[in-house]
Formats: structure tokens, C-alpha cells, sequence
């Protein structure tokens, strides 16, 4: 049987996938920590402060970058919506 594409399904749809096995669980009962990299340019060093919301970071640089989903600290998203002007940036509370 060979997988085929219907006329509903489209490469942008496709495209706004994200992979949520890259995302840490929040099921264990652990409270999330931040994701965001305060390390150099050779070693990650994660935040590590509590996470509180779940961010989507769309480009709109006109490249075609993907979206990036990070689980970040108030901290850490006040500094990324400070420093971005090229990127649509969405965040829900966890």
C-alpha cells in the first residue's frame, strides 16, 4: 500500500509541524525548568530557573526559517521579546 496525498493536504501544512518529543514532559509531576541557553558559544548552560510558559517563535524574516518551541522563565521571555524585532513570538502559560 503506498501513502498518497490528498488535494486537502498542503507542503505548508506539513511544514508547521512541531516535534513535541523534544519538549520536556510535564507529566512526571517535576515542576519545568527553563530552557533558555545562558551558556557560550561551544556549551549549553540552561537557564534552569521554573519555567512558566510554553513560546512559539515564528520568523518573518522571509527565509522560510522553522518555528522554534522553547518552555521558558518570565525572565528569559521579557529578554527574547526585548532583543527580537524579525520574529512573531507566542506564549501561553504552562
Amino acid at each position: 500500500m503506498h501513502a498518497t496525498v490528498t488535494e486537502t493536504e498542503s507542503d505548508e501544512q506539513i511544514d508547521t509541524t512541531v516535534d513535541l518529543s523534544e519538549l520536556p514532559s510535564l507529566d512526571n509531576g517535576d515542576k519545568p525548568r527553563c530552557e533558555c541557553d545562558h551558556g557560550t558559544e561551544t556549551e549549553y548552560i540552561a537557564c534552569g530557573r521554573r519555567a512558566r510558559w510554553r513560546v512559539s517563535i515564528d520568523c518573518q524574516c522571509g527565509e522560510q526559517h522553522p518555528r522554534v518551541v522553547e518552555i521558558l522563565c518570565s525572565r528569559c521571555l521579557r529578554t527574547l521579546r526585548r532583543n527580537n524585532d524579525r520574529e512573531a513570538i507566542t506564549a501561553r502559560p504552562l
